[in-house]
């Protein structure tokens, strides 16, 4: 009979048990403890007749069994074997386990790399044609569609090699460009986003997608931030990482930013012609800091700016100051905000006039 299935009394019959009870560090006693931590639903026979068992030897202790057969021994390894054996069931159902999160695993990039594609920005085409500027240098651009880019200082705007009636109209930009984009669209188009390729006119410049039919805007993405400032008409913005996705549709004097430090798109009301002002040959500032204008300098004319006081920093400036060179308007600025500006070479430093 198998020890599973033993009473009480079979217990008590059982020569090997006994030996376990008179002897529990005997090779019997061993072997039955072993088996009865496997085997916890037989405990409470087991001990019913352990405590039977004691309570004789106690009231006669017996010798040993003369005869601890080898075979009954050998039945009761053969019941403790299988159950010290590796715990094959908990192993496979680690494998299970196991493979099952590998596969929920390998489902979710499945998904990722679906809604990345879906969602990352239209790549280049294979064959593109670049127009650059240089530093304090404007270049002014008309694409096959008939719009027209001017491209600020030390910026470049990359676009298809060819352009066909049924192909997409896209440019990327660094830097900074003042748009006015030819309308295609043959009857009014509600949704800018949803309308037909051909149509579209979009500018790619850092994560944002600029989608207009056909207007004027400046953009500038450069030192970790991007502005759109629209001039007229409407803009659809765009802003798309890995996991999310945001809109806005821009109305004639808003600005859209988004920057390293502040990703998310924000929007305010501006006079859009400060900010297309030099496209026209000047600066205009409005209560500007000298922190953006310092920037200006690097961006429009490629020069290390530095100040000796950070108090220089919060000064504003107001006014309109030619941008045709820079040796110009380092000495416009130092006039404004009275301070001493000292140009070496490439490298520009404020601090106060003495």
């Amino acid at each position: 009979m198998e020890f599973t299935r033993y009473s009480v009394n079979d217990f008590l019959l059982d020569e090997s048990f006994q030996a376990y009870v008179a002897d529990g560090d005997s090779a019997a006693g061993l072997g039955w403890q072993a088996w009865l931590r496997e085997h916890p639903a037989k405990q409470a026979e087991a001990a019913q007749a352990y405590a039977l068992v004691r309570a004789l030897y106690q009231a006669q202790r017996p010798a040993l069994p003369p005869g601890l057969e080898d075979a009954e021994f050998q039945r009761l390894q053969q019941a403790i074997r299988p159950a010290l054996a590796p715990p094959r069931l908990r192993s496979q159902r680690r494998l299970r386990v196991l493979a099952s999160t590998l596969t929920t695993m390998v489902l979710l990039m499945a998904l990722g790399l679906a809604w990345w594609q879906w969602q990352r920005p239209a790549a280049m085409p294979s064959a593109t044609v670049r127009y650059t500027s240089g530093a304090g240098q404007q270049r002014t651009v008309t694409l096959p569609d008939g719009s027209v880019v001017v491209l600020n200082a030390n910026s470049t705007l990359t676009a298809a090699a060819r352009w066909t009636a049924t192909s997409p109209r896209e440019v990327w930009l660094t830097g900074e460009g003042y748009f006015r984009v030819t309308h295609l669209a043959p009857r009014p188009v509600a949704d800018i986003a949803a309308a037909p390729a051909p149509v579209k006119f979009v500018v790619h410049a850092a994560d944002l997608s600029i989608a207009v039919l056909g207007t004027q805007f400046d953009v500038n993405s450069r030192a970790g931030a991007t502005k759109v400032v629209l001039t007229s008409g409407k803009v659809a913005v765009e802003r798309q990482t890995l996991l999310t996705r945001e809109h806005l549709l821009m109305q004639p004097g808003d600005l859209v930013e988004t920057s390293v430090a502040q990703p998310h798109l924000s929007r305010r009301a501006v006079p859009s012609a400060l900010y297309s002002a030099w496209t026209r040959g000047f600066f205009e500032f409005h209560q500007t800091p000298v922190r953006d204008i310092m920037q200006l300098l690097r961006d429009t004319y490629g020069l290390r700016v530095s100040v000796a006081d950070s108090a220089i920093l919060r000064q504003r400036v107001s006014g309109a100051v030619a941008v045709t060179k820079a040796e110009l308007l380092l000495p416009a600025l130092a006039e404004i905000l009275d301070l001493q500006v000292t140009r070496t070479g490439n490298t520009v430093r404020f601090e106060q006039a003495r």
